[in-house]
Parts: C-alpha cells; structure tokens; sequence
C-alpha cells in the first residue's frame, strides 16, 4: 500500500490505544468537578442534574482496559491522503469473495458504534447468515474524530471527506469496486461518494440521511415533513445552531470540562436513541463511556463540530436534481425518544436512485448499535444482487 502519483497517499498497520497519563487527569477532573444548579429532573431543559451525576459516577469508574482489549483485537491503519491523516479499522470477510464495503459513522458516534456490526457483516454464516453475503469491511473515523487527524481550520465538507474516502478505498487499499453504508454525516459522504464516483460503487445504503427541503413542487408528504424539520429545527436544533456558528466557543468549554462533555453528548445520545423495554436507552451505558472517552482522550470534541460549519459555510448540501445512477437502499429508522422528522421515499429520490426502501419503528438514530441484527440483514439483501 503505497503511495500513488503526485498527490502521495501512505496506508501503514498501527497500534491505537490511550495515554494512562490522560485518563488520570480526566478521573481527577471528575473528582473534582462542580455540579450544576438542580434546574428539574425531566429532559425538556436538557440532561437533568441527578441523571448527569450518575453519568459522571459511572465514568470515574470506568475501566479502560476492556476498551484497549478490543481495540487490540481490531487491526488500525493510519493512513495519509494528501494533508489529511485518517485513522481506519480494517476486517477482512470470510468466504472467497467477500465484498469491501466503506462504513462512515456521525456524530456524536465514532467507529466504535459499528463493533456490534462487524462480525454479522464479516462472519454471516456465524450469525444465521449466508456465507456468500460476507463483507470485508473498512471503517475509518472521519477528520477530527478519534485517532484521525484534525482537519483544516475550516472543516471538510462531505464531499471533500468522500474525495479523501475513494482514494483509500481505491489507491490505498486496491478496491476498484466497493459498497458503502453511512448515517448521520455519513449519509451525507456516502451520498457524495455516490454522486461523484458512481463507477466505482456497486451499491449505497442509508440509514435515515438527513435530505434539504426543496422549495419547489412539493408532495404533500414532502410539505408534512418540511412543516416537521421546522418544529424540530426550534426545539431541538439549537446543538446544530452552534456547531455551525460558533464551534470554538462551545469548544472552549467542552475541551476543558468533562463534565460538559458528558452532558452535551449524553443528552443527544438519550434523546436520538431508541428505547428497550425496560425504558433505558438502547444504547449501552459501556458504549456511552466508551464513546465519551475517546472523545475526551484524543481531544477530538472540538474538530468534531466542523462539519456542521462547514455545511453552512463550504457549500456541502448534495444538490438536488439529477441524482446518481448508483442503486440506492434507504431505510429509516424511528422509536427515538425525541423523534426526528421522517422524510418520505419521494423526496430522498430527488437525490437518489432509490432501489429500495424500508421503515422500522426501532434502530432511532444509531441503528448500528440499538438494532444490527436489522441493519445487517437489511445491508446483506441489498447487496446481495449487487456482487
């Protein structure tokens, strides 16, 4: 894995794993903290103060030796494309022609929400599955989060990301043809990956990917949804609000106060995951300490934010209009605990071939986690004739 002309691109196999020095410091940090004012213990204000607390309990508690042991049983690559340096989990598939398929996860997430997945997408005929339907995977995290590197100043749009994406997959790693699958964010790369490099994918799926309201000739499905994202957009967008205007202000905060970044990221995990039945949220309290900790051990909170400027600022809305000949899957997921708009299948086909469709009443906003049982299944049938 070399690299390729001009534009030099170097993959090489690394180690990943956490400063003890750091993780003290942040266990001192919890010790000492100071809590917030009670201001109530329901969720319509944000993280309520007692919930925080038991977070907060539970993360100087943490022990990170199980996170490394995973992490040590996942072959990292670092790889440099360009000026960009991009950490990137690979797993090879079993069976004789397992299929390379790219993972690119959002935010608040980071590649550790995919690790349900793996081996159901790897090993297939392990979980109930067809030996035939195996993957080889590749899951980098995105510029400015977890062990890659920062991006520019600026950010990256998706579309830049999704350039940075097809080098590694086809000059990095030597995949002419490839799937993909991503949400949140991903969505967004994936798409662009799509528009912009549709010889070279076999196939795109998307979970729940968040699609611009155009203004002209509206369905009625595409009016209810529009009249939805603007009701969301003022009592739940205000997060996105300041990413897209002043990260480095709420950057400042966060990057300094573990206690800030647990309630910023606890709160929209609670609020977007789907709920189990004994009411907790389906997504595991290991992960959420997991995830906080990475975010806290690398530094990454604040580069995490640029992609929301750079969406605003870089021009980075896939257009509609003339979508990609790539098949397209989208499935939507839903039973968050703070629902998010549903968009209808007429408006995703404004930017996608869409192929194929489906809805879940569960998965919420990290179907890879709360649901792979689903996802897999639904990324296995879809692909299937795409081989």
């Amino acid at each position: 894995m070399t690299g390729m002309g001009a534009n030099e691109l170097r993959v090489e196999e690394v180690s990943v794993g956490f400063e003890l020095g750091t993780i003290e410091d942040l266990r001192f940090r919890l010790s000492r903290s100071r809590r917030a004012p009670d201001l109530g213990q329901g969720w319509e204000r944000g993280a309520p103060s007692a919930w925080t607390a038991e977070l907060l309990d539970d993360w100087y508690r943490f022990d990170i030796h199980p996170l490394q042991a995973r992490l040590d049983a996942l072959a990292h690559y670092r790889a440099q494309v360009g000026d960009q340096h991009v950490h990137v989990i690979r797993v090879e598939g079993s069976g004789a022609q397992p299929l390379p398929l790219l993972l690119t996860h959002g935010w608040p997430g980071s590649f550790l929400e995919y690790l349900k997945l793996i081996p159901l997408l790897t090993e297939p005929e392990a979980h109930s599955g067809d030996p035939a339907d195996a993957f080889t995977l590749i899951i980098p995290s995105l510029p400015g989060f977890g062990f890659s590197g920062p991006p520019p100043h600026a950010g990256r749009t998706a579309r830049e990301v999704a350039r940075i994406w097809h080098r590694l997959m086809v000059d990095g790693f030597g995949y002419e043809r490839y799937g993909a699958h991503g949400s949140d964010l991903g969505a967004g790369v994936t798409g662009w990956l799509a528009r912009d490099h549709p010889n070279s994918l076999t196939g795109i799926h998307l979970a729940t990917p968040g699609l611009a309201v155009t203004a002209d000739r509206r369905s009625a499905g595409e009016e209810r949804f529009a009249e939805a994202v603007g009701r969301w957009a003022v009592e739940e967008g205000g997060y996105m609000h300041e990413h897209a205007t002043k990260p480095a202000t709420l950057a400042a905060a966060l990057a300094d106060s573990p206690v800030g970044l647990a309630a910023w990221i606890g709160e929209k995990v609670v609020a977007w995951s789907s709920e189990r039945a004994d009411g907790a949220p389906a997504f595991d309290r290991d992960l959420l300490l997991s995830t906080l900790t990475l975010y806290w051990a690398t530094n990454t909170i604040a580069t995490s934010l640029l992609p929301y400027w750079a969406y605003q600022h870089g021009n980075g809305a896939l257009p509609a209009g003339n979508p990609s000949p790539v098949p397209t899957s989208v499935t939507v997921f839903g039973g968050e605990r703070v629902p998010f708009p549903k968009p209808p299948r007429e408006l995703a086909e404004r930017f996608y071939n869409v192929t194929d469709w489906a809805e879940h009443p569960v998965g919420g906003h990290f179907p890879a986690v709360a649901e792979p049982e689903i996802l897999a299944n639904v990324i296995r049938r879809f692909f299937r004739p795409l081989r």
